[in-house]
């Protein structure tokens, strides 16, 4: 390889999906050139291809510290804390970038995504249309222009906007994606199976169409596809709105007890749609390929919190054992916090918190059995179910209201 041409040698292995042996080559560069902030920057982009995220955050760091003003690097730092939840450094970082250079579209295309994911429609649209004011054919600012018109309820003007970006480029796998998620949150399942395949096709590592192609195999139950829908129109209503929405249906059903049976499947899907499903999708050859290691890792942990659970709570019936009831029903208000725990797209502090909340109520399940078995005192056991009762729902409410 000449050492002058690296760079652009470095790039099509990157488009080309083969990181593996880009890192190879940049730790060669680096081995030679230990403070080329460029190598260093692109290895942080390698290693973020092949999810190895703090390693890369790490390069890319170093980076520019090597060059404060290096602006490229400042927008690799920004999807790495993407990638890593953590959007409001991701935010800083992207608004570093475009402070330095403001006429990059693809600095303009991240930002717009970070406003996306925070539910900022207006604001990510406005970002998506900057970059095309710098350059019409970015397919990447027209598949997000897309799917911000899809959500503000401009279907057609959506049509127009990916059916552009795939004139300009047919086989980019992130166009393809997008016409996926925009036919997926229309309630066209197929059709966004067809974009998603199509999507990976072209692009098998993007994570991107992988979590669409999962969404759309389970839109293939009714119920799941129901409750979809539900999830995008709630998400079209903004943080506040949402969680007074969630509040003032539980006021509405504790005057109304008639709408419980519409309130409670409701709850559970909101809580446990995503391991319930996967966990059917394990059962299908072709949608066990397609979940990630931490999807089903869920759906398992789920499935057996759920499974011992049920099976100590049934013991109990029939064996009139109360400590065995209150582990029982420890590990079932369990499962809310594991849940939580173990999505792949849980925040560090949701996490932290989920973890804690599994050990508060686990930790009163054990002390119930143990006072079942050995202390058989009345008003202890009624202690340390009302005791369980009162940290299952606070942490509910804290979750919501976070």
């Amino acid at each position: 390889m000449e050492q002058a041409n690296w760079p652009d040698r470095i790039l099509l292995l990157l488009r080309q999906g083969r990181a593996a042996q880009a890192e190879q080559e940049l730790r060669r560069i680096l081995h030679q050139e230990p403070n080329d902030a460029l190598a260093h920057a692109w290895l942080g982009m390698a290693l973020l291809d092949l999810g190895r995220l703090p390693e890369g955050q790490e390069h890319i760091e170093t980076a520019i510290g090597l060059a404060p003003e290096f602006d490229f690097a400042y927008y690799l730092l920004s999807l790495a804390h993407q990638r890593q939840q953590r959007l409001p450094e991701a935010l800083t970082a992207i608004e570093q970038a475009l402070a330095l250079d403001p006429t990059d579209p693809n600095y303009h295309h991240t930002l717009g995504l970070i406003r996306f994911q925070r539910g900022q429609w207006e604001g990510a649209l406005r970002s998506a249309e900057l970059g095309l004011a710098y350059d019409p054919e970015h397919v990447d600012c027209l598949g997000l222009r897309g799917r911000c018109l899809a959500r503000l309820g401009r279907a057609q003007d959506a049509a127009d906007s990916l059916e552009t970006a795939l004139r300009h480029d047919p086989d980019d796998a992130g166009t393809h994606a997008d016409a996926g998620w925009v036919a997926l949150e229309a309630g066209r399942h197929q059709q966004a199976l067809h974009h998603f395949r199509d999507a990976l096709r072209r692009q098998p590592t993007s994570n991107y169409a992988r979590e669409g192609l999962v969404e759309s195999l389970k839109a293939q139950y009714w119920l799941y596809r129901a409750f979809l829908r539900f999830t995008v129109w709630t998400e079209k209503l903004g943080g506040a709105t949402r969680r007074l929405l969630f509040i003032g249906l539980y006021v509405l059903v504790r005057f109304v007890p008639v709408l419980l049976p519409i309130y409670l499947p409701l709850v559970f899907m909101s809580w446990f749609s995503d391991p319930m499903f996967n966990g059917l999708l394990l059962l299908n050859p072709y949608g066990r390929h397609a979940l990630s290691a931490a999807q089903r890792r869920q759906a398992l942990v789920f499935a057996g919190v759920l499974l011992a659970a049920t099976l100590l709570l049934t013991a109990a019936t029939f064996a009139h054992l109360a400590g065995v009831g209150v582990l029982g029903g420890s590990l079932l208000a369990a499962l809310f916090p594991v849940t939580v725990a173990l999505r792949p797209y849980s925040t560090r502090k949701a996490r932290g918190w989920a973890v804690a909340a599994t050990v508060v109520l686990v930790g009163l399940g054990l002390a119930g059995l143990v006072a079942g078995l050995f202390l058989p005192v009345e008003n202890l056991q009624k202690g340390i179910v009302g005791a369980l009762f009162i940290a299952w729902l606070a942490y509910l409410w804290s979750t919501a209201l976070l």
